[in-house]
């Protein structure tokens, strides 16, 4: 999708849907119409009024509380008019951000910002047993009735399941552990703990996220520690804190009010954080692989298949922000990337030229793999383009160092176009040495050698059965052709796993 796209080198490389768009209608042509623009005063926004402006000709849209008249832009979207218009008159921030959400919206339409979107109270019915009925205020006229003893049922959202998480702790004269357990059903075996969040001298805020929950640890230390370590097993989370002196606490301090609780994993509330960049080391003629260290006092171990969100530090960019999966954890102060570097690509160019020492602003953690999935298949299958590799090293390195998959087979579908187009080739062979039955198999597009080649077909996949898991990543062109061939080999969509971003 190209909802509210600019057009761009990066958006044309991904294999979006676009049209033509007339003469005189480019990104740097909007930029020049708009700075001619003298903004309005915004006002307030109700849906109803929100809702008239939603054909050609008067077209409003919502983003993230903004309302923007999008009228004029309609000409320069790049992705057509039918696809602007599916935000007409509504709040499209989900159709935004399902793809988009790096992009500078507030930049792209400061001048056209009408107004803020507000809730209008809604007249609302509550049954109440041995009651006809009660009328709640709204925006017009109430009614008021006497109401029986007894309380009210109201219909609503469904309560987030019940916690599974249990807290504890123990101390010694020199340590303090706090311990998190994943009360997790029996038919997940894999209870792999992550975690991210600030461990300063004396407070910690920090969450455990465990499958599909995450657990948020938030208290003042009695006193300062001298260091702390990190104890992750496979049916807890432990935090130990060294003392600077060895005598025992009264407790180990005091917990703030949102500490040892639950949330789903559509808290997505993205920590802000900044890094140092320590290494850029060239891979390909075209990638890097960049290692950074954590700052201020934030350590995490990212969830599996988690992104980060690089900040663009150039505020007047149109791109705001920009994902990329976390490649490597080295340790909880230490994470890597891996990125390709476009040639005209904004956020790739400002990351592959990144130097030593310096300073990058991010934001995490977006979700995370459930390696239970992989476990109740025996057959993993691993089709991967460039870097689409990026989720995949290190569920792999998580494979071959649980006992849980000893019985597992693993192949990877490596699809690149030329040889000195292959990313990490030396560290999956490592990887490939360490799990027995790991098989690495490499296609090239554009270059004859003695291995397989051209693009994604049934024949590179026919010795492998319709019942095996196939996970895929890449480009976009690259994942529809992928689903396409999997469905043809008559392969169930619940069997195949399709990382995006």
């Amino acid at each position: 999708m190209s909802f509210l796209l600019p057009a761009s080198p990066q958006a044309v490389s991904n294999g979006k849907k676009k049209v033509a768009l007339k003469p005189g209608h480019g990104l740097m042509d909007w930029v020049r119409f708009k700075s001619k623009i003298r903004p309005s005063q915004p006002r307030r926004i109700t849906q109803q009024e929100l809702g008239l402006h939603n054909k050609l000709g008067d077209v409003w849209t919502a983003i993230n509380g903004a309302v923007y008249d999008i009228t004029t832009y309609v000409d320069y979207h790049p992705g057509g008019a039918e696809e602007l218009m599916r935000g007409a008159g509504i709040d499209s921030t989900d159709l935004f951000n399902e793809v988009h959400k790096w992009v500078n919206f507030q930049n792209m339409l400061k001048e056209f910002l009408v107004g803020y979107l507000v809730q209008q109270p809604k007249t609302t019915i509550l049954k109440v047993p041995g009651q006809t009925s009660l009328t709640v205020p709204g925006s017009g006229s109430q009614t008021s009735l006497t109401v029986p003893h007894k309380k009210p049922i109201v219909t609503g959202p469904l309560l987030p399941p019940a916690p599974k998480f249990s807290y504890d702790s123990y101390q010694t004269e020199r340590c303090f552990t706090l311990i998190v357990y994943g009360k997790i059903a029996m038919s997940n075996k894999i209870r792999r703990s992550f975690f991210y969040g600030t461990i300063s001298k004396k407070a910690i805020r920090v969450f455990i996220h465990c499958l599909d929950r995450n657990f948020l640890l938030d208290l003042q230390l009695f006193a300062e520690f001298q260091k702390f370590e990190i104890r992750n097993s496979n049916l807890k989370f432990e935090l130990v804190i060294h003392k600077q002196q060895e005598k025992l606490w009264p407790s180990e301090g005091t917990h703030l009010s949102n500490s040892k609780t639950t949330y789903s994993e559509k808290f997505n509330n993205l920590e802000s954080f900044e890094v140092c960049c320590t290494e850029n080391v060239i891979v390909t003629h075209d990638s890097r692989l960049l290692t950074f260290k954590f700052l201020n006092d934030f350590y995490a171990i990212p969830p599996l298949g988690s992104h980060v969100f690089v900040q663009n530090p150039d505020k007047n960019s149109l791109i705001d922000k920009k994902p990329y999966t976390v490649y490597d954890v080295i340790d909880q102060s230490t994470f890597q990337l891996l990125v390709k570097q476009y040639e005209e690509g904004v956020m790739s160019t400002y990351m592959c030229s990144l130097q030593s020492n310096q300073t990058v602003k991010m934001q995490g953690f977006d979700h995370f793999i459930d390696l239970n999935t992989l476990h109740k298949n025996n057959n993993i299958v691993v089709l991967a383009a460039g870097t689409g590799i990026t989720p995949f090293y290190r569920i792999m390195k998580e494979l071959s160092a649980n006992k849980l998959f000893k019985d597992h087979t693993c192949s990877l579908m490596f699809y690149n176009k030329t040889q000195e187009d292959i990313l990490v080739k030396d560290q999956l062979k490592e990887l490939q040495d360490k799990i027995v039955k790991l098989d690495i198999n490499h296609i090239l597009s554009q270059e004859s050698w003695s291995g397989l080649t051209g693009r994604i077909e049934l024949l590179h996949l026919k010795r492998f059965s319709s019942e095996s898991l196939f996970l895929i990543c890449g480009p976009k062109l690259f994942m529809e052709k992928s689903v396409a061939v999997l469905l043809e080999k008559g392969v169930s969509k619940s069997n195949m796993i399709e990382f995006n971003g």
